[in-house]
C-alpha cells in the first residue's frame, strides 16, 4: 500500500490491476521463509489435484428437469409450458415420452430415455405456419443442435483491464510502474471479473 500513497486518483479498477500485477510479478516469484521457495515453485512441485472444469453445455444440462408428457397421436406433439413441440417420426408410437428442459430456456429441449437418461433426439417447436398448407413435413431431426447463445447487448463478456496508457499522466512510483509494465507485457487475462453496469435503467446486471 505504500506504493499507492503518491497516486492522486485511486479507482477500484486500478487497484484490481495493481494488486494482480503485484501478485504475479512480485509475491508469487519471491522466496518465502516458511516454505523455502517461491509459491510458483511450490505449486509446480506439488501433486496436481485439479479437476477439469465442465463445459458450458454440461452446465446448462445440469440445471434442467426431466418430465413426462403424453404424446398427442393426432399430430405427434407434446405441450411444454404452453408451447407445442414435435416428436420425431421414429418415436410416434410412444404413448408417454420423457423430455428434459429448463423452464427459462425452451430453445433446448431433448427427448430422453426415461430409464437410462440418454438423449434420444432434440425437440423443436411446432411450426404452425409451415403446416398450414396441408402437407405433412418429414420428421427428420438428425441435424446437429447448436446451443451457442449470444450475450445481450452491452454484456459481451468481461472487459480486459486497461493498459498503462489508459492511466494517463498519473505519477506512479517507479517500482509500481515497473510491476504494471511487466504484467501488461505477459498478456495474461484478468483474474477478476469487473462489474458491468446495466445497459438500460432499471435492468439488473
Amino acid at each position: 500500500m505504500g506504493m499507492l500513497d503518491g497516486v492522486p486518483e485511486l479507482t477500484l479498477e486500478f487497484l484490481n490491476e495493481a494488486a494482480q500485477a503485484w501478485l504475479e510479478v512480485e509475491y508469487n516469484r519471491r522466496r518465502h521463509r516458511e516454505i523455502g521457495c517461491s509459491p510458483v515453485e511450490r505449486l509446480a512441485q506439488a501433486c496436481n489435484v485439479l479437476r477439469p472444469s465442465p463445459s458450458s453445455d454440461a452446465l446448462r444440462d445440469a440445471f434442467r428437469m426431466q418430465v413426462s408428457r403424453t404424446q398427442r397421436q393426432s399430430d405427434g406433439t407434446i405441450s411444454l409450458d404452453g408451447v407445442r413441440f414435435e416428436i420425431p417420426g421414429r418415436c410416434r408410437h410412444f404413448r408417454k415420452v420423457s423430455v428434459r428442459y429448463a423452464r427459462w430456456n425452451l430453445r433446448r429441449v431433448d427427448l430422453v430415455d426415461p430409464h437410462s437418461g440418454t438423449i434420444l433426439s432434440p425437440l423443436y417447436p411446432l411450426d404452425r405456419q409451415a403446416n398450414a398448407d396441408g402437407q405433412r413435413l418429414l420428421f427428420e431431426r438428425d441435424a446437429p443442435v447448436t446451443t451457442d447463445e449470444k450475450p445481450p447487448a452491452g454484456q459481451d463478456g468481461p472487459e480486459q483491464p486497461k493498459s498503462a496508457q489508459s492511466r494517463g499522466d498519473q505519477k506512479l512510483p517507479p517500482l509500481l510502474k515497473r510491476i504494471l509494465d511487466e504484467y501488461s507485457a505477459t498478456g495474461l487475462p484478468p483474474a477478476y471479473l469487473p462489474r458491468i453496469p446495466p445497459s438500460t435503467p432499471g435492468e439488473t446486471p
